[in-house]
């Protein structure tokens, strides 16, 4: 009968280190570390430890905060006249500011609202304190036919700004018209120019 191999140890009594792979404990404190960022980011658990080089919670990098929507200064070009024929005869027409708040969780504030004429001059201001518009409310301003303090290529300058991260509000001029028995409208779509002073 075969005797036992004395020389070797037992199986159950060799080290854990024999049977396990090696890991290094840099490697598992590095992982410990990246789960930690990850629930203080997500969790908002700005105590826990977060390893070198990575945002604390609350503190985001620059591309992340330059994508926050949360108030703008927005440029909407209108007229309040067309030339027409080939005399170049020209018509009056009623200009409109339609805002939208397009986000449907979250109001908007309109902290301004100016109307300014074409060297750049405010010709009129529509709002004597902020204006609150719910989600997926919407405002309108109005400049009549008659009308014609703007010049050839007035504007209207809208100053928005909001609590939270929005969705982008639609700031539109609508313009209507009418010759004889033709009529005339369209629109024209705002330009941001920089954020709600």
């Amino acid at each position: 009968m075969t005797q036992p191999d004395q020389s070797a140890p037992p199986l159950l009594s060799r080290p854990v280190a024999a049977r396990v792979p090696a890991v290094s404990v840099a490697r598992v404190r590095t992982l410990a570390l990246r789960v930690a960022a990850c629930l203080a980011l997500c969790c908002g658990l700005a105590a826990l430890p977060m390893p070198t080089g990575m945002p604390r919670a609350g503190i985001l990098p620059a591309v992340a905060q330059a994508d926050m929507t949360v108030g703008q200064t927005v440029y909407v070009p209108v007229y309040s006249s067309v030339v027409y024929g080939n005399r170049g005869r020209t018509l009056n027409i009623t200009t409109m500011l339609s805002v939208r708040n397009t986000d449907q969780r979250i109001p908007i504030t309109l902290m301004e609202v100016r109307y300014v004429d074409e060297n750049g001059k405010t010709v009129r201001t529509y709002l004597t304190e902020p204006r609150q518009l719910p989600p997926l409310g919407s405002a309108q301003f109005v400049v009549e036919e008659s009308d014609t303090l703007g010049g050839a290529g007035p504007a209207f300058i809208v100053v928005w700004r909001a609590a939270a991260q929005v969705s982008q509000p639609l700031a539109q001029g609508v313009m209507i018209g009418t010759v004889s028995s033709q009529g005339i409208s369209f629109i024209t779509e705002g330009k941001v120019v920089g954020n709600a002073r």
